[in-house]
């Protein structure tokens, strides 16, 4: 019998107002690094370990408000404090109900939540 097929990654696709900035604040407040970002600007994507975003330019105010509403992105780290430690400084720029520090959850998960600047909330978390 053939092996069955395999998902082996999936990558969310975040429509947002303006790509550089967008870029530029997880490359600046959350250590991302640019994989690419299309000429015009449209379209980029960023890595950080083996996780990667892409991020989509609109102009569409039913997107940016789902974006800002209706999408959180759960990014899964090893080491939750060592990362909330390493991005702190940077995170204490934001302004005040853009981060929410570490805590723990009932069901055993360890978070810290930062919003981006379209509003999507980046729910970083660590299993015990």
């Amino acid at each position: 019998m053939a092996k069955p097929a395999e998902v082996a990654d999936a990558i969310a696709i975040v429509p947002v107002r303006n790509v550089t900035a967008t870029v530029a604040f997880y490359k600046n407040f959350l250590g991302f690094e640019a994989r690419y970002v299309a000429p015009d600007e449209s379209f980029a994507t960023v890595t950080r370990g083996q996780a990667a975003l892409h991020f989509l330019r609109s102009d569409d105010p039913q997107a940016l408000a789902a974006t800002a509403n209706n999408i959180s992105l759960h990014i899964w780290v090893r080491g939750l404090d060592r990362l909330y430690e390493e991005l702190a400084p940077q995170l204490s720029e934001l302004p005040e109900g853009r981060v929410r520090p570490p805590f723990d959850q009932p069901y055993g998960v360890r978070e810290f939540h930062v919003k981006d600047p379209d509003g999507c909330l980046l729910l970083f978390a660590e299993s015990d």
